[in-house]
């Protein structure tokens, strides 16, 4: 085999960041791991843009967008497009670079072709604003060879690749000037020469070698690990990281805090009258407003013997408002409801899309003229990223056994892990007017693949007694059950029982507790 794969290595130094990348072709932001390069797509662009190189100012990730000649902000949580800044670069073709200097926020940009497609490799400098607008923008030289990648490490030295040599270089930030550090290697192999796309960061100082600040590249996209010294590099990825359905696609990479957020949150429950009914409730942290959709879904639940089937919701403010209210999701909505991906398959489930700001909101879910059945319902945020966030889910319902049981799930997306509170409230809602409170509920929460990864009956003995109290979330009585996890992206359930196989009304919560 040519290369040999990197092996087993510590990541300590890089515990907060995720290693996202750009796909030129794909127009998609992905995130990969930088042990393995496994690949990820966090989401799409949402316009073609062809990517050249990806930076980070402030912990913000930005391309440039060679369609348009703009400077473009992408969200870490959506993958996408956020802003659209004219730096007053434009007509640049090639793949090119592009990256910021950490200790003054100046950008740079590397192209190899001009307009014409002619051979200029042209290097400019350029600044944003404190608004975030644009602000100057120079050409300072030439580069002298093409160049598709390049970053500065934190001592301000500014590294590149090659585009059709596989050589590492330094360049002078001052006039582009670029000096061969040597061919990237393999031990004795040269890396493929005239790479399609490369893209490349600077891992902050890894004490596993000496405090080295490394470099990590996409070539031809397998993710290599190169020493700055001397050009040696090793192989994180033996295969080739492909976001298809093109190959030879990441164009970008840079090391960035990780990002995410709950953009699902749902729950299924047996939805009977008065106090029986769903009541779900859900809190919209942040600015500005958050675009939502809640649905109440019944009749497509058919692999359970009784489906609700004909469900309908209301929305209300903290005040008790009626915001809105939907029976069948057809009749108000549709062409909207249609565009977010999100319509219900059955015309008797109901749907309302919304924007709402930054406070409480409770969602009821009932049978139309008081009919019953195992019912959803669900809460997905529509922007993604955008500042606010869905910060809290409950939803009370009546416990009973086998499939009738209490189940909320939520859905982590983004790139950074979340740390989340679930807690069953069972006795605690006597105090709250609830005449049969579940005496003894049981939470258990399963990932994405069925797997129980943890579990509690009663709060108090789970160890995690200091931090529920923190967070002002320590349940009302000792038999309520709460668990604390730190989750990666991924969809996770939680079941609420009664042990002993108990019966009566309960609460499933979710707290995100990540700020």
């Amino acid at each position: 085999m040519l290369f040999a794969s990197l092996g087993s290595l510590s990541a300590a130094h890089l515990t907060g960041l995720s290693l996202f990348g750009v796909t030129t072709f794909g127009n998609q932001l992905v995130t990969i791991d930088p042990m393995t390069g496994a690949g990820t797509v966090v989401g799409s662009f949402g316009d073609t843009i062809f990517a050249t190189g990806l930076g980070v100012r402030d912990g913000r990730l930005f391309a440039f967008d060679q369609v348009n000649d703009r400077l473009r902000e992408i969200n870490k949580v959506s993958g996408a497009l956020i802003s659209s800044i004219d730096i007053g670069v434009g007509n640049l073709t090639g793949e090119g670079a592009l990256t910021f200097r950490a200790s003054d926020g100046v950008g740079f940009l590397a192209s190899p072709l001009n307009a014409n497609n002619e051979p200029v490799n042209d290097f400019f400098m350029f600044t944003i604003a404190a608004s975030g607008t644009a602000g100057t923008s120079v050409r300072v030289g030439s580069t002298g060879v093409a160049i598709d990648a390049m970053a500065f490490n934190s001592r301000g030295i500014l590294y590149a690749i090659g585009q059709a040599d596989a050589i590492l270089y330094t360049i002078n930030p001052a006039n582009g000037a670029t000096t061969a550090v040597g061919p990237i290697r393999v031990g004795s192999d040269n890396l493929i020469k005239n790479s399609p796309i490369a893209g490349m960061t600077v891992a902050p100082a890894n004490p596993d070698r000496g405090g080295l600040e490394e470099i990590y590249a996409s070539i031809d996209d397998r993710l290599f690990i190169i020493d700055p010294t001397t050009a040696a590099a090793r192989v994180a990825s033996a295969d080739v990281i492909n976001f298809g359905p093109f190959v030879s696609s990441v164009a970008g990479l840079a090391f960035a805090p990780g990002a995410g957020t709950l953009g699902n949150i749902s729950t299924r429950l047996r939805v009977g009258t008065g106090e029986n009914v769903g009541i779900g409730g859900f809190i919209v942290t942040g600015a500005p407003s958050k675009r939502l959709i809640v649905r109440g879904i019944g009749p497509s639940l058919t692999r359970f013997q009784d489906p609700l089937q004909d469900p309908e919701i209301e929305v209300f403010n903290a005040n008790g408002v009626s915001l809105a209210r939907n029976d069948d999701w057809r009749q108000s909505q549709e062409a909207e409801i249609r565009a977010s991906g999100l319509a219900p398959t059955n015309d008797k489930e109901a749907a309302i899309i919304g924007n709402l700001a930054e406070g409480t909101y409770t969602v009821v879910l009932r049978g139309t003229r008081s009919t019953t059945g195992v019912g959803l319902v669900e809460i997905y945020d529509l922007n993604l990223g955008n500042g606010s966030r869905l910060a809290n889910l409950s939803t009370r319902g009546f416990v009973e056994r086998n499939e009738n049981i209490l189940i909320g799930g939520m859905i982590v997306t983004g790139s950074a892990a979340q740390r989340v509170v679930t807690r069953a409230i069972g006795p605690d809602l006597r105090a709250r007017g609830v005449a049969n409170p579940l005496q003894d509920p049981q939470v258990d929460i399963f990932d994405g693949n069925g797997m129980r990864i943890a579990g509690n009956d009663n709060f108090g003995t789970g160890g995690q007694t200091d931090e529920l109290a923190q967070n002002g979330l320590t349940p009302g009585d000792s038999r309520d059950s709460a668990i604390i996890l730190t989750v990666p992206p991924g969809n996770y359930t939680a079941l609420v029982t009664g042990v002993g196989g108990s019966t009566g009304v309960a609460l499933v919560e979710f707290f995100n507790l990540t700020r």
